[in-house]
């Protein structure tokens, strides 16, 4: 009789049932080539002597697991935490099993978490990469493991991926407020260098360019928090009081911004955001904003996947459409 569960193997388990250790294996993977009997007998003698599959060890000892490691860079961002849980949905019903951790926009714990599920033998990465990802450890990882980066792109990465068309949001909305003949426009976010920042820019400077609008330089944001925004805007305005217009990078820069014209004299300055996230504390109703669907990028990076998984080669840039939704704080 064995006292610890720990030390029962699988041919203890086989040696109690009266069968092989290969018929054992095929019950514990769930497969249709057991008969009833046998099977019966082997969950008894699982039963009996207390055996724990060791599911990791199994995978590590498989050619492929069926899991999909998701690892999201911020999961206290609504928006990131929809993206993951729209892509758990997707993954389960598609047969396959996620595990979603978070890097905490940490460099270091996003190397360390991958580090630590490629022990796991996983199918594929679906990674929300960190700002400042490097891209030779992105592709030294896309040599070894199916990978797709996910919200946002590591420039000059040879990884497949999925975001939304932010040049386009920012395009659409500013082109919104150009049409109501506002001249004195700017651009305000965080991290202006950054990439998705840079399309932001690009969106905002051509509709611009195509009305002939000189817009006003971007004011930074040293953080991306609503208090950050307010300050950079009631100092951008002091510099620049003639301001009408503005376009923000997402709702929570326009949370700060709305707070900021509120607590002016002067308020007939229109507002936009590039990209709206859910349960923000900007009152949705009234903000006009730039819809972005998890649901839909989370499709495509399933279809992305499976392309993978079958050895094909996907797209490199897969950009989902955006959808422009007409509030209050722009007329």
């Amino acid at each position: 009789m064995h006292n610890k569960a720990k030390s029962v193997t699988i041919f203890d388990v086989a040696e109690r049932a009266g069968v092989s250790k290969s018929t054992v294996s095929l019950v514990l993977t769930q497969s249709d080539k057991v008969g009833n009997k046998s099977k019966q007998k082997i969950l008894k003698a699982i039963d009996e002597l207390g055996y724990v599959y060791n599911r990791d060890a199994a995978a590590m000892r498989s050619k492929r697991s069926n899991l999909v490691a998701i690892v999201i860079n911020d999961l206290t961002n609504p928006t990131m935490a929809q993206l993951a849980t729209s892509l758990q949905l997707l993954l389960n019903e598609s047969g396959l099993q996620a595990m979603i951790v978070s890097s905490n926009n940490s460099l270091e714990l996003q190397a360390n978490a991958v580090k630590n599920l490629k022990e796991y033998n996983a199918a594929a990465f679906i990674i929300c990469p960190v700002a400042n990802t490097c891209p030779k450890w992105l592709d030294t990882l896309s040599a070894q493991h199916k990978v797709i980066t996910v919200m946002s792109e590591v420039p000059f990465s040879a990884a497949p991926c999925v975001l939304p068309d932010y040049k386009k949001a920012s395009h659409v909305a500013s082109m919104h407020l150009l049409a109501q003949g506002v001249t004195n426009i700017a651009f305000i976010g965080s991290e202006l260098t950054l990439n998705d920042s840079q399309a932001l820019q690009s969106g905002f400077n051509t509709a611009c360019a195509q009305h002939s609008i000189n817009p006003l330089a971007p004011i930074h944001c040293a953080v991306n928090t609503a208090l950050s925004a307010k300050n950079a805007f009631i100092e951008a305005y002091k510099h620049n009081p003639t301001l009408n217009a503005v376009v923000c990078s997402n709702d929570i820069i326009a949370q700060g911004v709305i707070a900021a014209i509120n607590s002016l004299t002067h308020h007939c300055i229109k507002v936009v955001s590039c990209h709206h996230i859910p349960n923000s504390a900007v009152i949705n109703n009234h903000l006009t904003t730039v819809a972005i669907s998890t649901t839909d990028i989370a499709k495509r990076c399933l279809l992305i996947l499976q392309e993978l998984l079958q050895n094909t080669a996907p797209p490199v840039k897969t950009l989902v459409n955006v959808n422009l939704q007409i509030r209050d704080s722009s007329q």
